[in-house]
């Protein structure tokens, strides 16, 4: 038991890190400068744990679970220490890419682990725990982050997160024996390739749209960035196909329900970490302005939505038919994306923030349904490999939708009117569209 706790306190203070900075980062980047790499702060994180995630599940099912555990928070730990002692934005984004290497070991062995640790009849609750954690980190980092950066200032976000995953590290490691499975892979047949292709997909494709998002027009370093996109999509596609146990698994897009789900997962990962991106922005501009409202705030109700959604679509989908349940959410979703953008632009708050909140009920019962029912469209052998990659396309989807979201704004700096987060909600409306299209078509 006490490793299992050693577990939950270093995914909560992993899970909490990610939100707690994204209050944060409006400050830090008033403090150290270097707004024109905002986006990167998030996108790095996520494309450096989408190389790992496939690459060390598959390793740590050969060489054991607690010492990747170990060797993951390890790394994250080090990328912790060294984003507080980050005196420059550059800094803060190599920290953040040391973090997502570890964070991409830790996703997927921290679940084997304990499902490793407990019989079947307790496995289900103690993975319950799991979820029940990363609610209560929703709910708490937009305050806990506020209340930090103001109190003792945001290098403490990274120390005191430092603090608990070393606490969880020593608590794994003094205790529970390793257990390797008898059935394990070969070394030779992880998909090393398939890894590094899909991250470099991701990259050329944050790259790319970082250049859109700009404004800029079709240029010779777009039409590479596109090429190059293409080029490594059929690589990965033909790598995919030979693989005995490939990190994509094409078969599954030949099955309508999981196909919807995988695109599902790209777009939901797109809105909602492009929203927690911009969203502390759009609040602290709003409370300069007089506005009665900050940047924890206004985070709090898109994570109270969210949150809410996860739990309330698990009971409700017992009771409803999924496919059209998913397409009135999706509706509700477009509708509601709609509405935000205008009236943000009439600076009516109320309803703003009634609508930011619909918006997070929505994209919670989306990424709650897809999961629920593509895990339900396959057999047993197959879900860790589909949930595997549902977590990726989610993963890709916010590295992109983090890097269209804050690039069509204007620099941190810059930023001083409700009008320039047209753009950005625009995306929104973009984004809700093509997944209502997704689930009609």
């Amino acid at each position: 038991m006490i490793t299992f706790v050693g577990i939950i306190l270093g995914m909560f203070a992993i899970s909490v890190m990610q939100l707690v900075l994204a209050i944060a980062l409006p400050h830090i980047v008033s403090e150290i400068g270097g707004g024109n790499l905002y986006s990167l702060v998030f996108s790095s994180y996520m494309i450096s744990s989408i190389v790992m995630i496939p690459i060390f599940s598959k390793l740590a099912d050969i060489y054991g679970k607690k010492r990747f555990y170990l060797i993951g928070i390890g790394i994250f730990a080090t990328g912790t220490l060294y984003g507080a002692l980050a005196s420059n934005m550059p800094a803060l984004i190599a920290a953040r890419i040391i973090q997502g290497l570890g964070a991409g070991i830790l996703t997927p062995v921290s679940l084997a682990l304990v499902s490793d640790m407990f019989t079947a009849e307790k496995r289900g609750r103690m993975i319950a725990i799991f979820g029940v954690v990363q609610l209560v980190a929703n709910l708490i980092s937009p305050l806990l982050g506020k209340s930090i950066t103001e109190l003792l200032g945001w290098h403490w976000l990274f120390y005191l997160t430092l603090i608990a995953v070393v606490i969880s590290a020593a608590l794994v490691a003094i205790r529970g024996k390793e257990l390797i499975n008898s059935n394990k892979a070969k070394l030779s047949e992880i998909d090393f390739l398939g890894g590094l292709l899909f991250g470099a997909l991701c990259v050329l494709m944050v790259g790319f749209s970082n250049l859109i998002s700009k404004g800029g027009g079709p240029s010779i370093i777009s039409t590479l960035f596109f090429l190059g996109i293409v080029i490594a999509a059929l690589l990965l596609t033909l790598n995919e196909r030979k693989h005995k146990m490939p990190v994509i698994k094409i078969e599954f897009f030949k099955t309508k329900i999981i196909r919807r789900s995988i695109l599902s997962s790209v777009a939901a990962g797109a809105i909602m970490y492009g929203l927690i991106a911009i969203l502390p922005l759009c609040g602290a501009m709003l409370g300069s302005q007089g506005f009665k409202i900050n940047e924890s705030q206004i985070l709090l109700y898109f994570m109270f939505g969210t949150t809410t959604g996860m739990v309330a679509s698990s009971f409700l989908l017992k009771r409803l038919n999924s496919t059209i349940f998913i397409k009135t959410i999706w509706i509700v979703m477009s509708i509601s994306s709609i509405s935000i953008l205008y009236f943000i632009s009439l600076r009516h708050l109320i309803v703003f923030n009634l609508l930011n909140t619909i918006i997070g009920l929505c994209l919670g019962t989306i990424m709650s349904t897809f999961m629920i029912n593509s895990q339900n469209a396959v057999k047993s052998e197959d879900r860790t490999v589909l949930s595997g990659l549902i977590q990726l396309g989610r993963y890709m989807g916010a590295s992109v939708g983090v890097t269209i979201f804050a690039g069509v704004l204007p620099e941190v700096g810059m930023i001083n009117s409700v009008s320039q987060f047209a753009g950005a909600f625009g995306v929104l409306v973009v984004l809700s569209v093509l997944g209502l299209l997704n689930e009609v078509l």
